[in-house]
């Protein structure tokens, strides 16, 4: 028997955030920070997000055991590409693998897109600014990454048999550092040389004390060289702000590089830490030992010094439109040679679009090679 339950409390909330664990574990995933992925999910809590748009949490249970969750959202901001006036969302989707639990919970999503008025499904997208668009449809043996999402292989097969139809592609792409094309590094500073010829070029680590403001760089720079990205949630200051709160204990100045062209910011690179290696074994557990054991591997304790990880991501690269034929392959060459000077030897750059051909076309000569690809979905209703 299969029931379908609206999420009504903080207990019925810690289930939602239970229910895959036993899908991950049974896949050899690493599980999110169980108090992480509450305060995240929570409405009552601090996320902007929650503010621009009305959703609704739904967990399916089969003969009483946990067996599938989704999230369906409408959203009040605008999204790239996309109408929200016809279009409504669904996330956060975890089943077994079981086409009747997995339909129930579309039926349930959809029944609440139509009383909203709306025509057409799309997802899975994550409501936070996180990047989690898609479902992962190759690539499962590689490394789990942080904010990317992660699922079994049947999860294509669930929603293609429940009438969805592929929308759009998204990519991810590995870098092994340990073989990085010093050519295209050298190439890369004899093009910094020529700039510098043209006006003052200056490529500079944030300034940690100044955090916010340099945050604020990084927000500007990302609506401009995003806007026309299909699927774009452009940021205001109050997303930048949580935002920042929320890398805060992963970024290293080093790993955050801006471009300035005559004194203004022009292009953004941002890398950071894959915090699925340093909580690899705690179990979605943050108890006093994990807190040690999470702060002495990002580099926290017993001294302040580089993280004691091997992979990390490249999660921003942006430059605004005018300056992007030299300073993209500038601060993406440079970001490469700091994560190899810090220990790293494996990276992955996401998430790209299928068709945003001058961005893969620069990951493919810096040594990227597309290892993951994730497919959102749309439906008619």
């Amino acid at each position: 028997m299969i029931k379908i339950k609206e999420v009504e409390d903080k207990r019925d909330l810690e289930k939602f955030v239970e229910m895959p664990y036993g899908i991950y574990k049974e896949h050899g995933f690493v599980p999110l920070l169980k108090i992480m992925e509450i305060e995240n999910l929570n409405p009552k809590g601090k996320s902007p997000a929650f503010k621009k748009m009305e959703l609704k949490y739904y967990i399916a249970y089969k003969n009483d055991n946990l067996a599938g969750r989704i999230c369906v959202y409408t959203a009040k901001h605008p999204v790239v590409g996309i109408d929200t006036e016809k279009v409504g969302f669904f996330g956060y989707f975890e089943c077994i693998n079981d086409l009747d639990v997995a339909q129930k919970l579309f039926e349930k999503a959809e029944e609440f897109l139509k009383e909203k008025g709306k025509k057409e499904i799309i997802g899975p997208a994550s409501f936070a600014y996180d990047g989690l668009w898609g479902i992962q449809i190759d690539g499962f043996d590689r490394m789990q990454m942080i904010m990317i999402p992660f699922h079994p292989y049947y999860y294509k097969d669930l929603l293609e048999k429940s009438g969805f139809n592929k929308k759009i592609d998204f990519f991810a792409w590995h870098f092994n550092l340990d073989e990085a094309p010093i050519e295209r590094i050298e190439k890369a500073k004899k093009i910094e040389n020529i700039i510098k010829e043209k006006g003052k070029l200056l490529i500079r680590k944030a300034n940690m004390k100044k955090i916010r403001e340099e945050m604020e760089i990084v927000r500007k720079i990302y609506n401009k060289a995003w806007e026309n990205n299909w699927g774009t949630v452009l940021l205001d200051e109050d997303d930048i702000e949580y935002i920042t709160e929320e890398l805060k204990p992963v970024l290293i100045e080093e790993t955050v590089q801006i471009a300035e062209f005559n004194e203004e910011p022009v292009g953004i690179a941002v890398g950071i830490p894959n915090i699925f290696e340093a909580i690899r074994d705690m179990n979605g557990k943050l108890n006093l030992i994990n807190i040690f054991k999470l702060l002495y591997r990002l580099g926290k304790i017993p001294y302040k010094t580089r993280p004691r990880l091997k992979t990390g991501r490249l999660l921003i690269l942006g430059v605004l439109e005018e300056y992007r034929e030299g300073i993209g392959v500038i601060l993406a060459t440079k970001l490469i040679e700091i994560a190899r000077k810090l220990g790293y030897k494996e990276a992955e750059g996401s998430l790209t679009l299928e068709n945003n051909y001058a961005i893969n076309n620069l990951i493919k000569r810096l040594g990227g090679k597309p290892y993951k690809k994730f497919r959102v979905y749309s439906k008619e209703i």
